[in-house]
C-alpha cells in the first residue's frame, strides 16, 4: 500500500490503455458522480497505479494519463489467514474485511469431518469472492488484491505452507516472533495439526470463524506497520 492517499481511487486491469468496463463506469459516473475533467488514481491490482483524468463520461467513461505509472514497494512480510468455511454471507463479510485490513493471502478450507460435511464453493462462488476482495481494494485504496485460493483440507495447508504458520486457540499462548499466517476455525474448534505448529490466543473469548479472522488479522497488520510489538518476557 503506498504511503500517499489514493483518493479518488479504481481499479482496470490495464493501466496503459485505461480501459473502463461498464461496471467501472456506472461507479465513477454515477455512484462517484464523477465528470469531465475530474482527477483520480487507478491501480491495476497488481501494485501499480497511476494518476488519470475523465475525459469524457457520455456515451461511456473515459480516461487520459496524467502521470507516468508509479510501482511503490510492498510491505512485508506477506500476510496470510487461513479460515475455515463459514456461511457465505459470513464469509463474504470476512474477505471483504481482510482485504480492507490488508491481508495479502486468504486461504480457505474445508473440514471433511464439520457437521456440514465438509463446504465447498464453485468457481462462480470464488468469482464472487474476487469481485468483493476488489470492490473492497478500491473502497480501502488498496494496490495490491489479495490472493484467494480454492478450498484445500487442512492437512493439505499444512503440508504445503508450516513456516510462520500458528493456529488461533483460545487456550493458547502468547503470539510468538515470525508468525505470518494466522489459521481459523473450525465451528467444532478442533484442529488437528503437526505438533510444531505454535497455537496462540489473542486473549478473547470465543469468537466466530469471521471475527477471529479478522481480529488476527489487525494484529498482524499491525506489528508488520511496527504499530505494537511483541514483549520479550524472558
Amino acid at each position: 500500500m503506498s504511503a500517499q492517499r489514493l483518493h479518488p481511487f479504481a481499479l482496470v486491469d490495464d493501466l496503459d490503455t485505461l480501459e473502463v468496463s461498464r461496471e467501472l463506469g456506472h461507479h465513477l459516473g454515477v455512484v462517484r458522480r464523477l465528470r469531465v475533467g475530474a482527477e483520480l488514481f487507478v491501480g491495476d491490482g497488481a501494485g501499480s497505479f497511476r494518476a488519470v483524468k475523465v475525459d469524457a463520461v457520455q456515451p461511456r467513461v473515459h480516461l487520459v494519463p496524467l502521470s507516468d505509472i508509479q510501482t511503490p514497494q510492498r510491505q512485508t512480510p506477506s500476510l496470510g489467514i487461513a479460515m475455515f468455511l463459514p456461511s457465505n454471507e459470513r464469509l463474504s463479510w470476512a474477505v471483504q474485511k481482510l482485504t480492507e485490513v490488508g491481508i495479502d493471502r486468504i486461504h480457505l478450507l474445508s473440514d471433511s469431518g464439520d457437521r456440514r460435511g465438509g463446504v465447498q464453493i464453485s468457481a462462480a462462488g470464488l468469482d464472487r469472492l474476487d469481485r468483493i476482495a476488489r470492490e473492497a481494494s478500491q473502497q480501502s485504496e488498496r494496490l495490491w488484491l489479495p490472493d484467494i485460493t480454492p478450498p484445500m483440507e487442512a492437512q493439505e495447508f499444512f503440508g504445503d505452507t508450516s513456516a510462520g504458520v500458528a493456529i488461533l486457540d483460545p487456550d493458547g499462548g502468547p503470539l510468538p516472533t515470525g508468525v505470518t499466517t494466522l489459521v481459523v476455525g473450525p465451528e467444532s474448534g478442533v484442529v488437528i495439526s503437526p505438533e510444531s505448529i505454535p497455537r496462540v490466543s489473542l486473549g478473547l473469548p470465543i469468537l466466530r470463524i469471521e471475527t477471529a479472522a479478522v481480529a488476527g488479522a489487525v494484529v498482524l497488520a499491525a506489528l508488520r506497520a511496527s504499530l505494537i510489538c511483541i514483549c520479550d518476557n524472558s
